[in-house]
């Protein structure tokens, strides 16, 4: 309790982001495959989509960067989400593969901006460096709100499927509720407006942590980002389709895909509040590449033979992801400095990014012939790397 009694105001506005933003992407987790297929799209193209939009973040990630450090992150975030709403909303009505394949890269671009934006904001506005560690595992803790959202989610088309005179299943069903998505986002930009970053904390903070970038960082940052590379091949192999792959692999219906993904994000949001109040002060470097690698195995149960065995591995692999991304963070924030940090974070989203599209596309083009099988011994094998390569490259720093 006092832990939370210490988190400052502008702290709290930047938390409250979070929630809204992950309450609104819960909405597109589950549904937005769902859309594709009514429109009678397959999996390729939900690849494809998923590919583009790292490919905007690999194209825009530097200049990301320099602009959050140039012109605020607080601004810099505001603007993302107002472009990023806008940009979701032409794709739902997009009348081609084609101008839905534009607006994915506008999304991308969009999202790059607001990903690398949030932790330099939640940086700044926390003066004490022992509070951080619990305040990024708030952060990301966050997206435990998807559980709410991953619910009304699953279950919204049926409700509106009714008033609209169409089935549940159908595209005008999955479009409007993802409507609602899209006005969360809108909403979560007014806790941005509320925030107030002071000279005082910039100040603050670069005297605190003036000894903390070391050269090689600054000089590395390429290097600190491989094993965010290898996360991204992990993930994009198998969460660009998740809700297909729990349709297809385990004959869920739409309404438990919904329940079920909540359920992950709520173990990432418990696994992300656990680590930052446990872990951060507790031999960071180990349990960064140890809940890492752990993901792996989590992930190899998703072939189990039984239902519960391989949900239970799925959700393994969310909680320990969870604990791993908000000491991740805090490693990067510890050892760069303020006026460093856009694009260091920048750098990181990159390598993900680069990470998850080529693993989306190819996924994208196996799951038709060869399943999910493949495919989730290859996101298993990354995880195990993505762990070995955290602990060899940063021990010289931690």
């Amino acid at each position: 309790m006092q832990s939370i009694r210490n988190v400052p105001r502008a702290a709290w506005f930047v938390l409250l982001h979070a929630v809204l933003f992950g309450l609104g992407m819960s909405f597109f987790d589950v549904l937005f495959n769902f859309f594709l297929v009514s429109r009678g799209f397959g999996s390729e193209l939900a690849g494809i989509l998923s590919t583009t939009m790292r490919v905007a973040g690999l194209i825009v990630g530097i200049p990301v960067g320099i602009l959050i450090d140039r012109y605020g992150s607080r601004r810099s975030l505001a603007i993302a989400m107002v472009f990023f709403a806008a940009t979701l909303t032409w794709q739902l009505y997009a009348p081609s593969v084609f101008w839905i394949i534009v607006t994915q890269f506008l999304n991308g671009c969009c999202a790059a901006l607001a990903m690398t934006a949030i932790m330099p904001l939640l940086t700044a506005t926390t003066d004490d460096e022992s509070q951080r560690g619990f305040i990024f595992g708030l952060n990301e803790a966050s997206i435990s709100i998807g559980l709410i959202g991953g619910i009304i989610a699953g279950w919204m088309p049926s409700v509106l499927a009714p008033m609209m005179q169409v089935d549940a299943q159908s595209m005008p069903a999955y479009r409007s509720a993802m409507l609602v998505g899209v006005g969360l986002f809108y909403l979560s930009i007014l806790p941005i407006l509320f925030v107030r970053v002071t000279e005082h904390h910039e100040e603050h903070a670069r005297d605190a942590e003036a000894n903390a970038g070391t050269p090689q960082l600054r000089r590395h940052f390429l290097l600190y980002g491989v094993p965010n590379l290898l996360m991204g091949l992990g993930g994009g192999a198998i969460i660009p389709f998740q809700s297909l792959l729990l349709r297809n692999q385990f004959g869920l219906p739409d309404q438990s895909v919904g329940v079920v993904i909540s359920f992950a994000e709520l173990a990432i949001g418990c696994g992300a509040l656990l680590s930052g109040h446990f872990l951060a002060k507790r031999r960071l470097r180990f349990w960064v590449a140890a809940l890492r690698a752990l993901a792996g195995p989590g992930v190899l149960l998703i072939l189990a033979p039984w239902q519960a065995l391989a949900i239970v591995g799925y959700l393994w692999r969310a909680f320990s992801l969870g604990m791993a991304v908000t000491l991740s963070d805090l490693q990067i924030m510890r050892f760069v400095k303020p006026k460093q940090r856009g694009v260091a974070m920048s750098m990181i989203t990159i390598m993900w990014s680069a990470g998850w599209g080529s693993a989306s596309l190819l996924s994208g083009f196996v799951q038709p012939v060869y399943g999910f099988a493949p495919l989730v011994w290859f996101a298993g094998t990354a995880y195990l790397c993505a762990g070995i390569a955290a602990w060899q490259i940063f021990k010289d720093e931690l």
